[in-house]
């Protein structure tokens, strides 16, 4: 285990054993403490610490370093596990900036800063190439819904389309097994370590999916599954995929979780339909009713893939013919091309490529700044201007093209 993956590991144990939450790291890098892809370790902390005066930290920003500090046995404790278990498990550790953190998340705010994953490594970059498809369900599923989910996961898999799910029994098992039957690419995202086998039932499925494909976690190895993991997990099922399917859900079913958070990652949301009279179905009927759309044949969802692929695509690939050469697509080079300084554009400019970033779809303004990579501060003024001319408005959180901003 080299440097770097000792320092994501100690990261991730200051995360987890100490009461440093989302908004002390937000905070963090606002103030500019820590850039978007650094990981602080305790030895950063204590720096942090002595130069506090330094930054507009908050009190309450200030006492929880303090204490996290004052924990570092627990912390040094967390890392010596995690990295024994990664070590014998053979677990990959991905932090943002690596070339495999996958790029479809660029746009996306919240999501985790490292994950682990045992398997094959660069079907995390495949998604970004081919697309990706999520595909869920009830656990204890019909035969009608079994078989589409059999056939929509095998005839995504032979169009290279990764199938990600979260291996629960029921349609999650079906929609592994049918791809890696097909030959193709599955990524299971898992509530626990990506070591813990959850349902052990599934251990024959992820036997196979570590040999064939690889299982995905933000949870640090050795972490035991818990009931408030689920929505976290499954709101990484939809953000791996450019496509959600639910292909059978009660009214009360936790794939609605999942549908939710794909609606809010602006991913579209396709439904098979079913009876009105099947309890098991009322969930997804209802998603039919609010707008999704309904699945009925595999070319409709790959269009809708294909567009989402090509989208990233001209943001990636503008020199040269890098696209589907798997060799040379460097995900960290890429985006070190993509970025400019600040000082280097006028104002004027910077307001149109915020328009143009919020053309294809609308964005809040944590999206917007995650892409274009400049400071919040700087970004809101822009907007504030931007909707003082009437060029953007605020619809429901996110922002969206006026008519004179077109």
């Amino acid at each position: 285990m080299d440097e770097l993956d000792l320092k994501l590991l100690e990261h991730t144990a200051i995360r987890n054993v100490t009461k440093m939450d989302y908004k002390v790291w937000k905070e963090l890098i606002v103030d500019k403490a820590i850039g978007e892809c650094d990981f602080p370790d305790l030895k950063d902390l204590r720096k942090i610490s002595k130069v506090a005066d330094m930054y507009q930290l908050t009190d309450r920003s200030r006492t929880l370093i303090n204490d996290a500090l004052k924990s570092s046995d627990k912390v040094k404790e967390a890392l010596d596990k995690y990295a024994r278990i990664a070590d014998d498990k053979n677990i990959k550790i991905i932090g943002r900036g690596s070339r495999y953190y996958p790029y479809i998340w660029s746009c996306l705010s919240g999501m985790p800063p490292v994950v682990f994953v045992r398997g094959d490594i660069s079907i995390l970059t495949d998604i970004d190439v081919y697309g990706g498809g999520s595909m869920v369900g009830s656990r204890k599923p019909g035969r009608y819904a079994l078989y589409a989910t059999a056939e929509f996961s095998r005839k995504l898999s032979e169009k290279k389309v990764v199938i990600v799910s979260g291996m629960a029994l029921g349609i999650d098992r079906k929609a592994h097994e049918s791809c890696l039957d097909a030959g193709g690419k599955t990524l299971a995202v898992v509530p626990g370590g990506c070591d813990v086998i959850y349902p052990f039932q599934n251990v024959d499925l992820y036997d196979r999916i570590c040999a064939y494909g690889a299982v995905v976690s933000e949870m640090p190895p050795g972490q035991e599954v818990i009931k408030q993991y689920f929505p976290s997990r499954n709101r990484l099922i939809s953000a791996l995929s450019d496509a959600c399917l639910i292909m059978e859900a009660g009214e009360h079913s936790g794939t609605l979780h999942t549908a939710s958070f794909a609606a809010a990652q602006s991913r579209d949301v396709f439904v098979l339909p079913n009876s009105i009279y099947d309890e098991n179905s009322i969930g997804g009927l209802k998603l039919l009713r609010d707008g999704a759309e309904v699945l009925i044949d595999v070319d409709t969802v790959y269009e809708n893939i294909l567009q989402q692929v090509e989208y990233r695509r001209d943001r990636l690939c503008f020199e040269g013919d890098l696209y589907g050469q798997q060799e040379a697509f460097d995900i960290n080079t890429l985006r070190q091309m993509l970025k400019v300084s600040p000082e280097r554009l006028e104002e004027a400019e910077w307001k149109e490529l915020i328009c143009d970033e919020i053309s294809e779809r609308p964005k809040n303004i944590d999206d917007i700044c995650v892409c274009l990579g400049i400071p919040i501060s700087f970004l809101s003024s822009l907007i504030t201007e931007l909707e003082t001319e009437g060029r953007i408005a605020d619809d429901r959180g996110k922002y969206v093209l006026t008519i004179h901003g077109r």
